[in-house]
Parts: structure tokens; sequence; C-alpha cells
């Protein structure tokens, strides 16, 4: 029990942490490499937590047992197996009322009728989508071809199908079976919108680069859906949807910006591949069972962090290994205990 307890843990952590550094980096990702480079940004949070479940190396960190306070008495016993109660518990019911809210959804749609370019029609959407994650489907309203012109429905349905060919919808059911998992975690659902938000701009630019100058168009079709959306004031629990829960004007303003060259494009896959391999390691070297065998006062983040450095080559070749030997091999005076004036003249005395 002690065992899930600590992994439950350690994943919550790494990917709270993972979060935490895509946030602080995605805006200027996206500004420095594009938004399709900032959305692989994203790869970090599953990549890093599932690092943590790797084996752990035997050298040149030596793996210990845990410290058992976790299991010392009854008591401990009980509230872990609440907690771990607790939590499942509130994942069962989240993921339940997850697949509720989709079916329903789905039902809600009616009956869909199939069109000659592959989407289906349906009476009752409001706005272009992308449902089911196993069969995705393009999803149109009713009011199609009168809502947009030529040039806007040619774009809407680039931009599902991209979502089509991505596997979008699959990626966002998968992050709404994550969500339930960490239900407890409030950093989760922020990333969730920040996901939804950053995967709505990587199609824009997938299409903006697809079909050259058609900014103001698309921006002209984003502004039609918004509106028809917001009129309504619903969405697609875990599918594909032009209405973004963001703010109209951030993602318009994403489309002023250029597109990012194929010099920036490879610059930013290098530090998203810094970025992630550093976030993983740092995910993995940390671990609580990764301490060194020693005294309790070693069995701290501060001396894991030390001995995760210290694997590195970089940091070997410093001069670690001296100075630490000349501290052992330095003489330990013993301070002798201070005797009173009359006990010193006693000692005279006797001999």
């Amino acid at each position: 029990m002690t065992s899930v307890v600590v992994c439950v843990l350690e994943l919550t952590i790494a990917a709270s942490i993972a979060v935490l550094l895509i946030g602080l980096l995605r805006t200027a990702l996206r500004r420095i490499a594009g938004a399709r480079t900032a959305y692989a940004l994203w790869l970090m949070l599953p990549i890093s937590t599932l690092t943590v479940l790797l084996p752990t190396s035997p050298h040149p960190l030596a793996p210990v047992e845990m410290v058992p306070t976790l299991t010392e008495g009854n008591d401990s016993s009980a509230n872990q197996l609440i907690a771990l109660a607790v939590w499942a518990a509130g994942a069962i019911i989240m993921l339940a009322i997850a697949v509720a809210r989709q079916r329903a959804f789905v039902r809600s749609l009616g009956n869909l009728s199939q069109l000659p370019n592959g989407a289906y029609r349906s009476a009752n959407a409001i706005e272009p989508m992308v449902i089911g994650a196993l069969r995705p489907r393009v999803v149109l309203p009713a009011d199609f071809e009168t809502r947009y012109t030529r040039d806007e429905r040619a774009l809407v349905l680039a931009h599902e199908q991209a979502h089509v060919r991505r596997g979008d919808a699959l990626t966002n059911a998968l992050a709404t079976a994550w969500l339930c998992l960490s239900w407890f975690n409030p950093l989760m659902h922020w990333a969730i919108g920040w996901f939804r938000f950053d995967q709505e701009l990587a199609c824009d630019a997938l299409v903006l680069a697809a079909t050259g100058t058609a900014r103001r168009r698309y921006a002209d079709a984003l502004l039609k859906t918004q509106l028809a959306a917001d009129s309504v004031g619903t969405a697609v629990p875990a599918g594909c949807h032009w209405q973004s829960t963001h703010p109209l004007t951030q993602r318009i303003a994403a489309l002023k910006r250029p597109l990012p060259g194929m010099a920036q494009r490879w610059f930013g896959t290098a530090l998203v591949l810094t970025f992630i391999s550093t976030g993983c390691y740092a995910a993995w070297a940390v671990r609580p069972d990764l301490q060194p065998a020693g005294l309790d006062a070693d069995r701290t983040i501060p001396a894991q962090v030390t001995q995760a450095l210290l694997t590195l080559p970089a940091a070997r070749e410093l001069a670690l290994e001296p100075v630490g030997q000349l501290f052992r091999s330095a003489p330990v005076r013993k301070s002798q205990p201070r005797r009173c004036k009359l006990s010193r003249t006693k000692d005279r005395t006797t001999s």
C-alpha cells in the first residue's frame, strides 16, 4: 500500500513540475518557433511523468529502502487506505461524469447525414467540430453553406481535417482521462485549458502554412463561429471544436504573427528536445527511492539533487572528490572536558 501512495505522490509532483515549466515556456516558445513547436512542448507532461516509473540504476546512486515512516502503526495504514479510497472514488466519479457528458452531447446532435466531402451534417450542431476518439468524424452545422463563404468553408474544412489527421480527438480523450486521475491537482485543471488552446493554435498555423495568405478570411470564420457558439453556450466535452475557451482576441492576435521559417522551427525543435530531456532527467533523478545510503540527514531533496548532479560527467571532473577526501582525512581533535580548579589541584597533590 505504501508503494502505491508513494507512486501517486511521485507522479503528481512530476506532473505538477512539468505543467509549471510548460506554462512558463509555451508563450515564449510560440513567439520564437511558432504555435506548432509550442504545442509539441506538451509532450513533456506525459514523458517526464512516466519517466518516474522507470527502474533506477544501481550506480552511482545506490537505491535504499524507503524510510518506514508511512507504515508505522495502524493509524498510518488506515490513513493511507482512506487516501487511496478517496483518490480512486474521485477518479471514478469524474470519469463517469466525463463519459456521460460525452454520450449526452453525441446524442444531442441527432441523426448525422454524410456529405459528399466525407463530413457529416447535423441539424443540432452549432459549430464545426470533430467527434469520436477512435473513429473521428467532422460534423458541420446545418447552415454551414449560408453562414460561411466559399473560401471560409474551405478553411474550416481544412482546419477540422487537420484535427483528424493529427489524431487530436484521441489526444483530447486521453487528456480527459489523465485529468480524471489527477482530479485533486488544480494545476491539471488549468493545464487542460492551456493544452486545448495551444492545440487550436497549432492547427491554425498548419492551415495557414498550407493555404498561404488567408488570415483575414480565417479570422472572419473564427468570428462567425465564436458568435454562434456564444449564443448557445455549449462546447464539445472531449472533441475538437472551433470555439475557444480563451478570449477570441488572443487567437486572432496569434494569426497576425508571421509564420516561422525553417531555421526557427529547427531551433525550436532543439529547444523542445532539450527541455523535455532535462525535465525527464530531473523527474527521474530526484526520486525518493534514489536516496543514498547513509544517515537520515542525507535523505533530503537537496542531498538527492546533489547526488543526481554528481552523475553528470562535467560535475565529476570538478574538484569535489579531492575536497571531500581532504575533509575526511583531516584529523579530528577530541575536546577534553573542562574540569574545575579544585579537581586539577587534587590531581597534582595525588601525583
